[in-house]
């Protein structure tokens, strides 16, 4: 298993209220962003709590433990997520919003899992497609919203946040299961990267990854970033299984 990544201020803002975290070992990996959220109190604080969760799990991670059960492992760091909600929650005392998207990804011996929280990002490259793992929990993306997108791009909500880390007492956590293969690919990433790149950039240079260096690729992606100006914090992990 190959990764690189990296977690930036960009070129507007004056705090990186990002986190990041990154491990592998052989055929089991931990990847995981975090994304304070931006103009509320103790972002960075919020986005860290969740990186640090994941750093202790791994450190202290053993197969054995779990009697190498992938779905009992999901669920622990399942848990790593709602400890940390509990934890920024505290931290506001419920009187001021706190919070951290949160997108993580963790492969054990040919599959992977996800968690999601928030509108950071999970791409999957496979032999035939780019396609994004998670849904943006974002205010346009409600279910239970029933007007057109034309209607949704005039509301003031357009795009704000509806879920995260820590912004209210019980976590709300999307999970899901799949498969790997060697030379499969994954992407994660916070805002600050996908809402300067397009989606046909990340797609090409994803599909790039599979023949050459995650390096060139992330290099290219960061390049076209900077170059619409990097307003956001910039938070990106390339992962080749």
């Amino acid at each position: 298993m190959e990764y690189r990544g990296v977690c930036e201020i960009g070129l507007e803002r004056t705090m990186n209220e990002d986190s990041v975290f990154m491990a592998a070992e052989g055929e089991i990996g931990l990847f995981c962003v975090a994304d304070g959220m931006g103009g509320h109190s103790h972002g960075e604080r919020a986005s860290r709590e969740i990186t640090d969760g994941m750093a202790g799990w791994w450190k202290n991670f053993r197969e054995s433990a779990f009697d190498c059960d992938f779905s009992r492992m999901i669920y622990s760091l399942n848990q790593v997520l709602e400890r940390a909600n509990q934890k920024i929650w505290q931290m506001s005392g419920g009187r001021e919003i706190s919070g951290s998207t949160a997108v993580v990804l963790f492969i054990y011996r040919g599959r992977y899992g996800i968690l999601n929280a928030g509108d950071s990002r999970i791409y999957r490259c496979d032999r035939t497609q780019v396609k994004q793992l998670t849904v943006d929990e974002v205010w346009e993306n409600q279910i239970s919203l029933s007007v057109s997108n034309w209607v949704k791009r005039q509301h003031p909500n357009w795009g704000k946040l509806v879920n995260a880390v820590g912004i209210a007492e019980d976590a709300r956590i999307t999970s899901s299961t799949d498969q790997t293969y060697t030379g499969m690919i994954f992407m994660l990433c916070s805002d600050g990267l996908y809402k300067m790149c397009p989606e046909r950039i990340i797609a090409k240079y994803l599909k790039k990854c599979r023949h050459h260096s995650l390096d060139a690729s992330l290099d290219s992606m960061l390049k076209k970033v900077y170059g619409e100006g990097a307003r956001d914090n910039i938070s990106v992990i390339l992962v080749r299984v």
